[in-house]
Parts: C-alpha cells; sequence; structure tokens
C-alpha cells in the first residue's frame, strides 16, 4: 500500500524504496557473491521482501529454485509483478516441500515460488533447501531462537544459513552515532512545525499515542559474537563473517524514511505518515549541517552450514 506523502517517495508498507537504492543493491550483490552457493539447487530466501536478493541470486545461478517466503502480502505482490516481468522467469512449480502456493506452470530457466508466512514458521518441510537467505530481516524477528530452529529444521545436513544486517552492536562507523540523533531531532523539528501550521488554520494538530510501538533502542543489538554463539547453539556453525561498509545518501536516508516499519519504531506514537513524511525532509538538512553527502554504515555479514 502506498499513499500521499511530501517526500521524495510515496508512504510505503513494504520496504521497496531502499530496496530500489543502488548502494543497497551493491551491498547485497556482495553479500551475495561471496556466498559459497555452488552446490545449492534449492534456495529459501527468508522474509524475502520485495526480491533483492531473490534476483541477484539468479544473476550468479538462473538455474536455482528460490522460494521466497514474507509476511507482508504488498511485499509479495511486488516481488511477483518483478518477477513476472523479469527475463525468463516464472512462478514456476512449487519447490520440494512447498505446502501451498499457485498451480505449476513453468516456462523458463527460472523457478521461483512465493509464499505468504512467518519466519518463524517455515511452511517447508524438514531438509527441504540447500540453503536458506535472509537480507536485513533477521532483526525484526522477536524470538530468534525459534527462527533458528526453523531453519536448522528446513536445511539439509551441511546446508548453508546466511544473513546480513545493519542493526547489531557495531553498526555504526565511529563518529557517525550523532548524525543519526540529529537525524530524528530535525525530524521531531518538522513534526512541530507542521502541528502548530496546522493548529494555526484551526485544523486539528498532530497527536502523538505512546505505547502503540515500542521505542527505538528499547532492547539492545546483539554484537557478532552473540550471533555466532546462538547459532552455534542450534546446530549451525560459522564458516564465514564480514562485515562490509556501505554508504548512506540523502536519498537512502530519504528511502529508508518513507517505510512504515522504519518510522512508526524511529518516531514512536505519532501517525506513520507524518513520521515518514518528517524523516524524509529531515534527510538534507541533517546531511547538510553535517557537511556530508554519504555516511558510512557496516553491514555484518554470517554464513554458517548445518552440522550433522
Amino acid at each position: 500500500m502506498t499513499e500521499s506523502c511530501q517526500g521524495r517517495f510515496a508512504f510505503s508498507t513494504s520496504y521497496e524504496p531502499y530496496s530500489d537504492d543502488p548502494d543497497y543493491i551493491v551491498g547485497n550483490r556482495g553479500f551475495i557473491r561471496d556466498l559459497d552457493l555452488q552446490s545449492a539447487h534449492r534456495v529459501l530466501d527468508l522474509a524475502c521482501g520485495v526480491g533483492t536478493l531473490r534476483d541477484l541470486l539468479w544473476e550468479i545461478r538462473p538455474q536455482m529454485t528460490i522460494v521466497g517466503i514474507d509476511i507482508s502480502h504488498e511485499a509479495l505482490r511486488i516481488a511477483r509483478t518483478r518477477q513476472e516481468q523479469g527475463a525468463g522467469s516464472t512462478n514456476g512449480a512449487p519447490a520440494e516441500g512447498c505446502e501451498g502456493g499457485p498451480g505449476p506452470g513453468k516456462t523458463g530457466r527460472r523457478v521461483g515460488w512465493l509464499l505468504a508466512g512467518s519466519a518463524d514458521t517455515i511452511p517447508l518441510v524438514e531438509s527441504s533447501v540447500d540453503a536458506v537467505v535472509m537480507g536485513h530481516s533477521i532483526h525484526l524477528i522477536e524470538d530468534a531462537d525459534k527462527l533458528l530452529s526453523e531453519i536448522r529444521r528446513v536445511l539439509r545436513p551441511g546446508g548453508l544459513f546466511a544473513f546480513n544486517t545493519s542493526f547489531y552492536a557495531g553498526t555504526f562507523a565511529p563518529g557517525t552515532e550523532q548524525l543519526y540523533h540529529n537525524w530524528i531531532k530535525e525530524a521531531l523539528s518538522y513534526i512541530g512545525r507542521k502541528d502548530r501550521e496546522l493548529r494555526s488554520q484551526g485544523l486539528p494538530g498532530i497527536r502523538r499515542i505512546r505505547g502503540r510501538v515500542p521505542p527505538a533502542f528499547s532492547k539492545g543489538w546483539p554484537s557478532s559474537q552473540d550471533w555466532v554463539q546462538r547459532l552455534d547453539r542450534h546446530g549451525l556453525k560459522q564458516q564465514r563473517q564480514f562485515e562490509r561498509t556501505v554508504p548512506l545518501t540523502q536519498y537512502s536516508f530519504e528511502a529508508i524514511g518513507a517505510y512504515a516499519g522504519f518510522a512508526s519504531v524511529m518516531l514512536s506514537g505519532y501517525p506513520v505518515e507524518i513520521a515518514c513524511e518528517a524523516l524524509q525532509s529531515a534527510a538534507g538538512p541533517t546531511m547538510e549541517a553535517a557537511g556530508l553527502d554519504q555516511v558510512p554504515r557496516y553491514w555484518l555479514e554470517i554464513a554458517a552450514t548445518r552440522t550433522q
């Protein structure tokens, strides 16, 4: 769903705006190309969103069968449209282990399957995929232990699990933390100005209702070592760990700000459309005040294999 929003991007309930950021795509392309996927024929793209990782996986191996699962029907709709528009792509027949979805109809080399579902209750049978990938979503799952237990269940022995995230202890390049605080302060100032303007016209102001969404940073982010230990407890042995530096530009901040899921947390309690508008409007002034055209952000990448 998209709605009118004063900003570069429309208010979005999917991650589509930032998924189209060229720097985001380059960073994820590096993540995918550094994985050992030569023996992976059936891949689960978990919390697949609009299909960014799926498309990058097909860049390196078009013959892969990729199952995408996401809880957002809007994201799946976008992913399905992109798949249908892609050269040689198809919804295809279900990968082994799928319990539902559209009927068969394979017409090209690329075989994909999209299912609505929760990442911590995967609708696939045991040992049914060669690899599981999660792109910038693992931090959204409330019960990480349940998630990892499910991932191990659907992976074949020796199969690969890989994820990346920019929400972990250590994600901020030294000296950049203050910029994020300034971004939020500028967004709050924008909301204050808009509230006063509305009231001066005799209109209702902007009401903040706290408690609906936990505020930003209300729980700590795990470190890379925390993730390694948790993976190990679930029979997933780390094979690779890497920190990738990816730039955030004004475009990036605006695209991220357009995402309702992010805006509702960073400016919790405000109407999400207003929060989206404020974050986008604040991006330019914040970058200009800092004298920057981009900010480095670290992405954590971890790959592990299922033990017997």
